[in-house]
């Protein structure tokens, strides 16, 4: 992934590892920072690693609060897949995503086991 096609599609604040199987980013946020539209395109999942209280902003124009949990891990099926973050918490936000560049997103109902 080059820098523009980062640039127009950013899943985090940052990518800080990509190889051919994967691309991990970061998304870093301090209190009422936004992470701005993304579309996911791959499989994913998230692990937080500090935080409160974020706001998923949904293409559709819905807003879900979620509680941020340290150590929680997130699977793609449990998000939609074009989506804006805010921190609307009182401590900073981070977490990790992961890709995985061989499994194309599928949004479809999925359970979570």
């Amino acid at each position: 992934m080059n820098e523009t096609e980062r640039a127009a599609n950013p899943i985090g604040t940052e990518m800080i590892f990509e190889d051919d199987r994967v691309r991990i980013w970061t998304i870093d946020l301090a209190p009422g920072e936004e992470a701005p539209f993304h579309t996911h395109l791959l499989d994913y999942t998230t692990v937080t690693i500090e935080g409160d209280m974020v706001e998923r902003i949904n293409a559709d124009g819905s807003r879900d609060r979620i509680a941020a949990q340290p150590g929680a891990v997130s699977r793609w099926y449990q998000s939609t897949q074009r989506h804006g973050l805010k921190n609307v918490g009182s401590r900073r936000f981070r977490n990790v995503i992961v890709e995985v560049k061989s499994l194309p997103a599928d949004f479809g109902e999925r359970s979570a086991g």
